[in-house]
């Protein structure tokens, strides 16, 4: 079915899979608690002010801007979570284009699928791809800059060529994503590149740099110049508050996340690596690899890390892999093709036994467990459901009867089987899942309660829970306001309920679906 270079036909069907791999879990569903739940109430708060776009530059205002054009381009038929969602998916969409060409810059035509199906493959993409998450502008962002660094050495006399717009324009939208610190990196990296690189010390290439570099400074120069005029601190526009906070380091954070994070990325080139051991004097080697180990210098510095930042170490591990995906041996490249038939089928199975207990109430042991884990329609069956989890399988199992042998087959198998994997999970369980992790129906007991023109004080009650609930509910929170006549409190696992002042009747007491560590309870005034 796939050829060293893919025919016409079959780029249709690794285009099909990059969609497959895409859309699950976009869309369907309400603001999850965590970082999904977090970046929405960003983009609320700016909305229900009615503040123009541009007052969002207080925080990196890249994603929020597109966030907000896709919400609004899409509102006639998607709810605003979903359609501010669809942002992360354009910004994947943008890494996986940009690191696919970059691989054929440095690798040739047929390492361009490898790139991008290795970039997807990444255990670590698959959530964060797939929620609201303003770190997906930054990934794209540096994606266009690995591209440009890549392709200054084919500028051409006479023009700085497109690598140095891709470069320099790459550094101004990671500068407008909040990684200012990423963006002079990869400019260092430029610099220190003619160095190493024997191909980066032609005339042309110098000007691209310096076409590069002029870019970044005026689009800096001009951002400075907007923030200063309205009063906005460069800490928060800039991001600099993950380096300025006086916390205790992490340093191995990101280096231990790799493990499971980059699978099968880093395997892969660690093989890269090994194999050009003895002639690593070339861009495809010492690009990527100065790239990973300069983010990992810096990001040992990070006072916040986290998964979500931890996104841009895929892209040089992507761009590594693909390299050494066409070395690997017949064994290795049999055991990664074996092992992703056996953890996914492994995981299908798995997902089917729980759609049975959920659906049909069978095992009973484990319809149980779901109850009690906040799942509210156990032993209902859902029509719709099965027979989207029919499709998914058996496109799956027709994907495994057609695949032929070829250098890309043990990571086409590996991403078709995570994506398989992953829109099984959305078909069964979106549904039940959504219930769990939003406040959908906690706002949906407070609409009933509490009466549209009332107001609603809070006692400590989080930003984000408070801003959910507030979306969800259709109801006005005033914190801090003693005349409104209701009062909710959010009591937390093992903390001593608040003494509520008399002239309060409690009228209600609940939490999420199967949640234990937060409640809220509503009181109204007698």
């Amino acid at each position: 079915m796939f050829n060293k270079r893919p025919l016409p036909l079959a780029r249709i069907g690794l285009l099909l899979l990059c969609a497959a791999w895409l859309l699950p879990g976009l869309v369907g569903h309400a603001p999850w608690k965590g970082g999904d739940g977090e970046h929405f109430v960003q983009l609320w708060q700016l909305l229900k002010s009615g503040a123009p776009p541009q007052s969002v530059s207080a925080t990196p205002p890249l994603y929020y801007w597109v966030a907000i054009a896709t919400a609004w381009l899409t509102s006639a038929f998607l709810p605003l979570a979903d359609g501010a969602r669809l942002a992360s998916g354009l910004f994947i969409a943008l890494a996986l284009f940009f690191v696919a060409r970059t691989a054929r810059l440095l690798y040739g035509a047929e390492s361009a699928w490898a790139a991008a199906l290795t970039l997807l493959g990444c255990m670590g993409l698959l959530v964060r791809g797939h929620e609201l998450n303003a770190a997906t502008a930054q990934f794209a962002a540096a994606a266009m800059m690995l591209y440009g660094l890549a392709s200054l050495p084919r500028a051409t006399r006479g023009d700085g060529g497109f690598g140095a717009g891709a470069l320099g324009g790459g550094a101004a939208l990671m500068l407008l994503a909040g990684g200012a610190a990423e963006a002079v990196l990869f400019l260092l990296l430029a610099g220190l590149l003619p160095v190493l690189l024997e191909d980066y010390r032609t005339p042309a290439a110098r000007r691209a740099l310096a076409w590069s570099v002029g870019m970044a400074v005026a689009a800096s120069a001009a951002w400075l110049a907007y923030l200063a005029t309205q009063g906005i601190p460069f800490r928060q526009a800039f991001n600099l508050q993950r380096w300025l906070r006086e916390t205790e380091l992490r340093p191995a954070f990101y280096l231990g996340m790799l493990g499971w994070y980059a699978w099968p990325a880093w395997p892969l080139a660690a093989w890269a690596l090994y194999r050009g051991r003895r002639q690593w004097r070339t861009p495809g080697i010492v690009l990527p690899a100065a790239a990973l180990l300069g983010l990992l210098v810096l990001y040992a510095f990070d006072t916040d890390p986290g998964e979500e930042q931890g996104l841009i170490l895929l892209l040089p591990l992507a761009l590594l892999g693909a390299s050494g995906l066409f070395t690997l041996r017949r064994g290795a490249a049999y055991a990664l093709l074996w092992f992703g038939i056996m953890l996914f089928g492994f995981l299908a199975l798995v997902l089917w036994v729980y759609w049975s207990a959920h659906d049909l109430g069978s095992p009973a042991r484990l319809a149980a467990r779901l109850s009690r884990l906040g799942m509210t329609r156990v032993g209902v069956f859902r029509p719709w459901a099965l027979a989207l989890g029919c499709l998914v399988t058996l496109a799956w199992i027709v994907f495994l009867a057609r695949i032929r042998r070829s250098p890309l087959r043990p990571i086409l198998v590996w991403t078709a089987g995570m994506t398989f994997s992953w829109g099984l999970l959305m078909a069964l369980f979106q549904a039940p899942l959504d219930e769990r992790l939003s406040y959908t129906s906690v706002g949906a007991e407070l609409a009933a309660r509490v009466p549209p023109a009332d107001c609603i004080q809070t006692y400590r009650v989080r930003t984000q829970q408070r801003e959910l609930l507030a979306y969800h509910s259709g109801r006005r929170f005033a914190p801090a306001d003693p005349r409104c006549d209701w009062l909710l409190v959010e009591t937390r696992r093992r903390e001593a309920p608040p003494r509520i002042p008399a002239g309060w009747n409690k009228r209600w007491d609940g939490a999420r679906p199967g949640d234990r560590s937060d409640r809220f309870q509503l009181y109204g005034r007698r």
